[in-house]
């Protein structure tokens, strides 16, 4: 994950980073030359992550140099690299949607359509940037954040991001950043679950949908022992993932880390390897193992890997389960895995589903040996 900016113009409730982190600047190339280098010697494939602050706050000339930059160390038209990047969308014009198709590019927009006031600013700016990828025929998702205020709002949002035909990714806000300062935009957990659970089952029987639900349709792949990427915060990601600031610092997680949780500046590495024997890593890893050693026994451990270590150090400790984000999940995966064991079993009329769980379910039928996770 490169964050090539802080910089931000929107000043979103929910963020990540406080208004005094968000400053101007960005990343060197030299850095950035750094770690592409150091990770095409280290690693047969990586996938870079840009975001933010918001990473278009940069040009057009920024990215196609950047882009350069990768190709120098990874290959031209190289499968051994992906990219994705994750923006308000306010900066999106022709220019960058014809980049993003060139250099296949996956990007993801942050908005929560109707309520998108309550968080966020500049609203008609992403929408324009919606409809500008819509006509251009370009792929996109986008990241819906829910606060306590559309936290029962699911299935209408769900409806509102089917017709339209763009797949959403919903989650809740987490007690980290600015959102601190705003408690009360922090989404009551049973509110949550009852209305995720109610948009889960919507999706299921919506038989006309051409968008999968995310992240209830990566739950129902994972239950039914499928071999999907799983939402962030419920796999084994730590040793996988580094976040590189535009200082060159460089942390386990985008959300935020503490600085106890620094693994070093890409100055002062020679190779990827050493950030994961640094003190930094240590402190987040021996934290999540005491955390995951009371997690052990949970019948859903095996799909979720303890949870996000982020998550629950914001909200109950980094040692510590049962916060908001775990019982989120439990409730959620568990309501999920009853219906696709009970699909199953029963071998029902899979015309009543729609098109997404009917594909994953009768490859399961046809195919019984791909193996339960």
């Amino acid at each position: 994950m490169i964050k090539p900016t802080l910089e931000c113009e929107r000043s979103c409730r929910h963020c990540y980073h406080l208004p005094e982190e968000r400053r101007s600047g960005h990343i060197s190339y030299e850095r950035l030359e750094k770690l592409f280098k150091l990770i095409s010697e280290e690693y047969k494939s990586a996938w870079f992550i840009w975001h933010g602050g918001e990473p278009l706050q940069l040009p057009f000339s920024f990215y196609r140099k950047a882009f350069d930059l990768q190709k120098k160390h990874f290959g031209e038209d190289s499968h051994r690299v992906g990219n994705t990047i994750q923006t308000n969308g306010t900066n999106i014009n022709r220019k960058f949607v014809r980049f993003f198709e060139n250099n296949s590019v996956n990007v993801g927009i942050s908005y929560e359509g109707p309520y998108n006031d309550i968080l966020r600013s500049m609203t008609g700016e992403t929408e324009a940037a919606i409809k500008l990828m819509q006509k251009q025929n370009s792929k996109f998702t986008v990241s819906c954040t829910l606060s306590d205020e559309t936290a029962d709002k699911q299935i209408e949002l769900y409806r509102y991001f089917s017709d339209l035909g763009i797949s959403p990714s919903f989650s809740p806000v987490v007690p980290k950043g600015c959102a601190l300062n705003n408690p009360s935009m922090i989404p009551d957990p049973e509110k949550y679950i009852k209305s995720s659970i109610e948009a889960f089952d919507e999706w299921l029987y919506d038989t006309e949908t051409k968008v999968p639900l995310l992240p209830h349709y990566l739950y129902m792949l994972n239950a039914i022992g499928k071999s999907a990427f799983a939402d962030c915060a419920h796999t084994s990601c730590l040793g996988k993932w580094l976040c590189m600031y535009p200082n060159g610092n460089l942390y386990p997680c985008a959300k935020g880390c503490p600085e106890t949780y620094l693994m070093g500046n890409i100055d002062g590495i020679s190779n990827i390897e050493d950030v994961f024997v640094s003190n930094g890593f240590a402190n987040i890893l021996e934290g999540t193992v005491v955390r995951r050693d009371k997690c052990a026994d949970c019948e859903i451990y095996n799909y979720c890997a303890g949870g996000c270590s982020i998550d629950a150090e914001c909200e109950v400790g980094i040692e510590n389960n049962e916060g908001p984000s775990c019982r989120i999940f439990k409730e959620i995966f568990t309501h999920v895995k009853n219906v696709m064991d009970s699909i199953l079993e029963d071998k029902p009329d899979m015309s009543r589903y729609n098109m997404f769980v009917r594909d994953a379910i009768l490859g399961k039928l046809i195919n019984p040996g791909i193996m339960n996770i």
